[in-house]
């Protein structure tokens, strides 16, 4: 039997505190954990503003102060240039710890919805850079991205289905704790296999996720473009429909086993298009009845036109009670099917295009307005 661990401090009194107040409540606990309690710590990917490790946790994480787990494979997310820490850095665990903390009062949510989202445990520091890593589970199969691409033309609209019910059910549980994701596509949506085959999606990547209830104290616009919402590209307020615009990408995703805009750059030119001629992805048939309709409502120009969490969820089951029934088969045509491409999955700064497109944007319309002027001459 394992023996019980001692609270372990990082010496940094902005980590310490913030583990403190995660320790005043039974879920949620975390804790900063010794560099040299991972081995086989190995790079496996790299995103816009982190470095992902697979590492294997020797002693496991504290669930109470008297019950340790036996060692497990973990991820490690390198915070870059966090050397010296702010709370800033902390973001994502704080996200998590408040959505937790929302997961207590069943009245809001339930465990089914608690699981959709990613687990987090902790910080650690690499001796070498000094840069602390973020402690959250590792899922063997990857993410969505990945999964699409291996195994397209494997997946029936059932398993289809069961993934966006997943992910939409990670989304309504977070809508319900007034927290927005802000980062929605499908390299940040985990595959977790279980021994029975059985098959979920998790909701990962916290760290650009805010309360929709606090104003936004951070003018840069972050994020994977083709997923963003035209409002946020003309430096609206980030709103729910937001991710709901994120969830509608996703949607074509699973349906075409193509990411959004593969075949075109992540530019300026992009964004005005999506702002100014309302671009979405081509519309392939290929979907279950409903699909299409509800995939179009969720990428609407309009944010107050989009679904609600709640009635995303509702008609996703309606569709999926349907699918056994009458089940669509999967086409196969130059329209359908993975495509590798370099567009990977990583999150940049899109500040500056947004302002260079909004600076052309403004161009465009007052050349249009002359032209309209002199043909009244």
């Amino acid at each position: 039997m394992n023996q019980s661990k001692p609270i372990i401090q990082s010496g940094n009194k902005v980590i310490d505190d913030f583990i403190k107040h995660t320790l005043t409540r039974k879920e949620g606990r975390m804790e900063y954990v010794p560099y040299s309690e991972f081995r086989d710590v190995n790079f496996i990917a790299e995103g816009g503003f982190s470095k992902i490790y697979k590492a294997i946790w020797i002693n496991g994480p504290r669930y109470d102060s008297k019950q340790c787990k036996s060692e497990m494979t973990v991820a490690l997310k390198e915070l870059a240039n966090s050397k010296n820490v702010i709370s800033k850095h902390l973001n994502e665990l704080k996200i998590f710890n408040d959505f937790v903390l929302s997961c207590e009062y069943p009245s809001y949510l339930n465990s089914n919805d608690y699981n959709k989202i990613n687990t987090y445990y902790g910080i650690t520091q690499c001796p070498e850079t000094e840069n602390f890593l973020i402690i959250t589970k590792y899922y063997e199969s990857g993410n969505l991205s990945h999964y699409i691409t291996n195994n397209f033309f494997n997946m029936d609209w059932g398993i289809k289905l069961n993934i966006l019910s997943d992910i939409i059910i990670g989304l309504k549980a977070m809508h319900d704790a007034e927290i927005l994701h802000k980062d929605y596509h499908s390299g940040n949506i985990f595959i977790d296999i279980r021994d029975d085959d059985w098959l979920q999606s998790i909701t990962g990547d916290l760290g650009l996720s805010k309360s929709s209830l606090v104003e936004e104290d951070d003018d840069e616009i972050y994020g994977n473009l083709p997923y963003v919402a035209p409002e946020v590209l003309r430096i609206k307020k980030y709103t729910k429909a937001s991710d709901i615009y994120s969830i509608g990408m996703i949607m074509w995703e699973l349906m075409t086993g193509r990411r959004p805009f593969w075949d075109r750059n992540h530019d300026t030119e992009l964004i005005i298009e999506i702002v100014c001629h309302e671009l979405r992805p081509p519309i392939d048939t290929n979907a279950p009845k409903g699909y299409i309709d509800l995939m179009q409502k969720c990428w609407h120009f309009d944010p107050s036109e989009r679904p609600t969490a709640v009635e995303l969820q509702k008609n996703i089951e309606n569709i999926s009670v349907k699918e056994p029934c009458s089940k669509t088969k999967i086409m196969r045509s130059s329209d359908i099917g993975p495509i590798t491409t370099n567009n990977l999955h990583k999150n940049s700064l899109l500040s500056e295009m947004i302002k260079s497109a909004e600076s052309i944007m403004s161009l465009l319309g007052k050349n249009i307005l002359l032209a309209v002027l002199l043909l009244l001459i």
